[in-house]
């Protein structure tokens, strides 16, 4: 009997006990389902660390095309010829990279998310997310922190870097010039357009003694003069900020410009009107009259944000320049969206060319929205600004919308694995 009591007291209890456990797991339940559903929070670094680096290396190998392109498309063969120094060359290289800096990130962020998120697909790891309540879609809001940082960053090298970048560029480049004019390292003939005319330099055999000179001004209406230079030399700047510009057997002639107009009646006048020789002279001249420097302000490139905002309201070109800046930021927002919605249709078929199509997708919001504000630069700047946000806001919400409609595609596995 004294058995029995007992075998019903311990079974009583593992009963309560059992009971109190599917409670507990209820209540458990009901408890995921009501808090957010994020990302685990290790899982979450880990997928921010390996966007970071995804990113970092396609810039590095965007911004390598680029500048490589621009050597080939002329850099190069200019610094060959003025013989500038290499840390000259490579200051112009460095000063070129954030020439590019606001649309390759995007681009890049765009591959990294693509990547990332692919990897996590075929290694099922959405499917034991979504074991655990958390929806594919669930990335989204990661993706859009990610955005966020990049669009930070997208609008501090575009607005202040970027700028001040261009602006260095042209400053080295300057000096490289003149460099070569006063120090006769010019290697080649350079043609080279001043403010007191055309002027052609062309070196020495061997590259020793001082380069020949020829020079066409434009010198009153009707008449060009003429200058060659056996030799010549730039030596400066002074005190006073002035160069002098050194003439060795030369000849200065002056010719009667015939209008187009007129009729011809016989062989045009070669004789000169007047002419001038001489064994040696110096000149007087201000640096930008040999090589002209224009001041930042005059290239609304070279302006940061700053600046433009303190302008805009009254430069259509400034406020233009404004909009397309903060527009291109947004395209950060949009590009991991994009990527998770070219995941969701990505199969063993077609992965060749889906990430292609997003990043021309990408590429063809960027250049609808230029031509959007540019046929909207005569409003003002805060009707631009609030323009800029709404459309960025709607894009935003319709590709998120579509990424939760996809999301059984984007967890499903669809490359090698089945």
């Amino acid at each position: 009997m004294q058995a029995r009591q007992d075998i019903a007291r311990n079974g009583r209890v593992r009963n309560a006990v059992a009971g109190a456990g599917l409670a507990w797991r209820d209540q458990a339940r009901h408890g995921v389902d009501q808090r957010p559903r994020r990302f685990p929070h290790q899982q979450a670094k880990r997928v921010v660390r390996d966007v970071v680096i995804q990113v970092a290396l396609v810039l590095l190998l965007i911004e390598c095309v680029f500048v490589s392109e621009k050597l080939i498309s002329g850099l190069l063969e200019e610094v060959l010829k003025i013989r500038a120094p290499l840390s000259k060359t490579l200051m112009m290289m460095v000063a070129l990279l954030p020439e590019v800096f606001e649309l390759a990130l995007p681009t890049a962020l765009l591959i990294a998310v693509y990547r990332v998120a692919l990897a996590m697909r075929e290694d099922r790891e959405f499917l034991m997310l979504s074991s655990l309540g958390i929806p594919p879609h669930g990335l989204i809001r990661l993706v859009l922190v990610i955005g966020l940082g990049a669009q930070i960053s997208a609008l501090a090298v575009g607005g202040f870097v970027d700028p001040l970048s261009r602006y260095a560029f042209r400053l080295v480049m300057f000096s490289a010039q003149y460099n070569a004019l006063t120090g006769n390292t010019v290697a080649a003939s350079r043609l080279i357009e001043t403010r007191v005319g055309t002027v052609s330099v062309t070196p020495r055999a061997g590259g020793d003694g001082n380069p020949r000179l020829f020079v066409r001004q434009d010198d009153e209406p009707g008449r060009e003069k003429i200058i060659v230079a056996n030799g010549a030399r730039l030596a400066g700047p002074g005190e006073t900020g002035r160069v002098s510009l050194h003439l060795f057997d030369f000849s200065v002639d002056d010719f009667a410009i015939v209008p187009a107009d007129a009729p011809r009646t016989g062989r045009p006048p070669t004789a000169p009107l007047s002419s001038l020789r001489g064994s040696s002279t110096s000149q007087s001249m201000v640096i930008d009259d040999v090589v002209p420097f224009d001041p930042r302000s005059r290239n609304v490139a070279e302006l940061t944000t700053a600046e433009l905002f303190m302008s805009a309201g009254e430069d259509a070109l400034h406020r233009l320049q404004l909009g397309k800046r903060i527009g291109r930021s947004f395209l950060c927002l949009l590009a991991p969206l994009i990527a998770i919605l070219a995941l969701s249709f990505t199969t063993r078929l077609n992965q060749a060319f889906v990430l292609p199509i997003a990043c021309a997708g990408l590429m063809a919001t960027e250049i609808i929205g230029t031509a959007a504000l540019a046929g909207l630069s005569w409003i003002g700047v805060a009707p631009m600004l609030a323009f800029l946000i709404v459309m960025a806001t709607v894009l935003t919400l319709a590709m998120a919308a579509l990424v939760v409609t996809r999301s059984s595609a984007v967890a499903r596995p669809g490359l090698s694995r089945s």
